[in-house]
């Protein structure tokens, strides 16, 4: 049986959810978990390292939906900006990438969580009640002929 040596040209095509990845994990890393909740550096790391696992994945899974995502984005590239239709072509990239960082972040936060924050943590809510939003209250249309 002969080896076939790893050809130079696929590696653009390794490298394909490369654009994609790095800004996921890091818009990840910002807000979930979100600041104000104070979790430690070993938590967002594990949840990094997720992200990072998870769209390496789903950058190859991006490889191998390309024909079927790349014609229906040019289709639909009309009604899209150009954030979405990038995020169209890379979504199994992106989603895997969520679900790497929710996949080994939570069990770490929660970890925290158990033997940490709860015991430390003010009591204070990170999100205050004292506003409450005022709704408009809802106009159904009427007939016609029909008084309000």
């Amino acid at each position: 049986m002969t080896k076939r040596p790893i050809r130079l040209a696929a590696l653009p095509l390794l490298l394909f959810g490369a654009c994609s990845i790095p800004q996921t994990i890091t818009l990840l890393g910002e807000a979930s978990p979100p600041p104000a909740h104070g979790r430690p550096g070993w938590v967002n790391v594990c949840a990094d390292v997720g992200g990072w696992a998870g769209g390496l994945v789903g950058g190859i899974g991006s490889l191998v939906l390309l024909p079927v995502t790349y014609p229906i984005s040019l289709l639909a590239d009309e009604g899209m900006s150009d954030a979405a239709a990038d995020e169209f072509l890379f979504w199994p990239a992106t989603t895997l990438a969520g679900a790497g960082h929710a996949a080994l972040g939570w069990p770490a936060d929660m970890l925290d969580w158990t033997f940490r924050r709860a015991w430390t943590a003010p009591d204070d809510p990170v999100t205050p009640y004292d506003r409450t939003p005022e709704l408009t209250p809802f106009a159904r249309p009427r007939a016609d002929g029909e008084r309000p």
